[in-house]
């Protein structure tokens, strides 16, 4: 992921698959940008602990974590079904979808007022990527972007979407002429977005307050503050053997790897003096971390080879005193932290069924216990293979923490009251404390929760 060449060869195949499906009008009113629509809503309202999901034909839709309150935000007039056979609520302020178009990632502000997406639309004689910002309630939108290159930056990913964590900034990635490129919009309707960084392969993370991003490319960190165009910048160089350097929940400390004499190790530097870094723990060849909330410790993934994609080893490390726990020595996949910060979630390889199992672990590291095993979806399986990106931007956890969201297909488990398996790809709910069983919430590709 996150760097530069890829076709549409994929896109534009599924594209077929899409067009077959839906059935909406293909006539459509676009929003120009800077032209946000006049709506019957004074102002935009914040959705809370909502699901956005994507349908295997390419709408956008939200929903309450218990199927209700279905809301339709791209696609024709009532054209689809959501959960338990819902008909959308949303469906008459919904943008209508073309045969031959479909929406990607949608991506939650931190507020819950806006989602971003991306959208492909196919042509005889083009195909067209956007980016479109647009209301989380009415699915009405602005085109933030327009790619002028044809690529992605990941199979079947357009764009990288992230928000700042506060305020209504909104970066993304996006393949140009010039290369993999980074860029940032202030939020403002009509003003273009503005590219703060360009290379590849390219990861980077916002700090709490939006003031700051750390950047990864190459072998090289920079911290840019403020993370626009023209805000100063100190380089260093680390190494390749990481992906995403992590910045500290109070914006105070910053993780990443560099080489020893030995191998790899893992350092957390002060922001305001870089020159003392204090290595906490070697780390393998390939590694991954992420801050716990209140950071005061580190969720360390590595591998001691690099031609497998899993990690051998999972561990809980404190940043001060104390031993590192270990979680997990067989094959992990990715891992987040719940929002709450009291359990730590991972996903585990089972090679003999071919399904991946979610195992969920207080943040003390006893007691893990496996929730649920399944088949991720595609779009699922981009989301994991980059999941210490993806986890800034994108929330499988519920904002109190208790549930999780996943998409993908599970034969037996499955099996609806009818006797009858769904076919495809479908959401699910799993319960994080109570033991209850897995919940299908309906047929998708790809599930997020809003961050509040």
């Amino acid at each position: 992921m996150l760097s530069a060449g890829k076709t549409l060869l994929g896109l534009t195949a599924a594209l077929g698959i899409v067009a077959a499906a839906c059935s909406s009008p293909a006539d459509t009113t676009r929003v120009g940008p800077g032209q946000w629509p006049n709506t019957d809503i004074g102002e935009e309202i914040g959705q809370v602990n909502r699901i956005a999901y994507v349908s295997p034909n390419g709408n956008l839709f939200t929903v309450d974590p218990d199927g209700g309150g279905l809301s339709q935000l791209t696609g024709g007039f009532q054209a689809e079904q959501g959960p338990a056979g819902q008909r959308s609520q949303g469906g008459v302020q919904a943008q209508p979808l073309s045969l031959n178009e479909y929406y990607a990632w949608p991506t939650w502000s931190a507020d819950g007022t806006k989602l971003a997406a991306s959208r492909v639309v196919v042509r005889e004689d083009r195909t067209e990527i956007s980016l479109q910002v647009m209301d989380a309630r009415t699915g009405r939108s602005e085109t933030v972007f327009e790619n002028n290159h044809l690529g992605l930056i990941a199979d079947g990913a357009p764009h990288y979407i992230y928000w700042a964590p506060s305020g209504e900034s909104l970066s993304f990635l996006a393949t140009t002429p010039d290369g993999l490129s980074l860029f940032v919009w202030d939020g403002t309707p009509g003003k273009p977005a503005g590219v703060v960084e360009r290379g590849a392969p390219l990861y980077y993370q916002w700090s709490n307050d939006a003031e700051a991003m750390a950047l990864h490319v190459g072998a090289d960190i920079t911290l840019l503050r403020p993370p626009a165009e023209g805000g100063s910048r100190r380089t260093f160089q680390s190494s390749t053997g990481f992906r995403v350097p992590a910045i500290s929940p109070d914006g105070a400390s910053l993780a990443y790897v560099a080489e020893t004499d030995g191998g790899m190790g893992l350092y957390v530097a002060p922001i305001d003096d870089l020159s003392q870094a204090r290595k906490i723990i070697d780390v393998g060849v390939l590694s991954a971390f992420l801050w716990s909330p209140d950071g005061t410790q580190l969720a360390v993934g590595d591998q001691s080879s690099p031609n497998t994609p899993f990690f051998d080893r999972l561990m809980l490390v404190p940043v001060g005193d104390g031993p590192v726990t270990t979680l997990s020595s067989g094959e992990v996949w990715a891992f987040f932290w719940a929002p709450s910060g009291d359990k730590l979630a991972w996903v585990s390889v089972n090679a003999a069924e071919r399904e991946i199992e979610w195992v969920i672990s207080p943040s003390d590291g006893s007691g893990a216990k496996m929730l649920f095993s399944y088949r991720p979806s595609g779009e699922v399986s981009i989301f994991l293979s980059f999941f210490d990106q993806y986890a800034y931007s994108h929330s499988p956890w519920s904002p109190d923490g208790k549930s999780l969201v996943v998409a993908g297909s599970k034969g037996e488990a499955s099996r609806g009251s009818n006797g009858r398996t769904p076919s495809g790809n479908r959401i699910y709910i799993l319960d994080a404390e109570g033991g209850a069983a897995p919940r299908d919430l309906g047929a998708g590709v790809l599930a997020f929760w809003s961050w509040n």
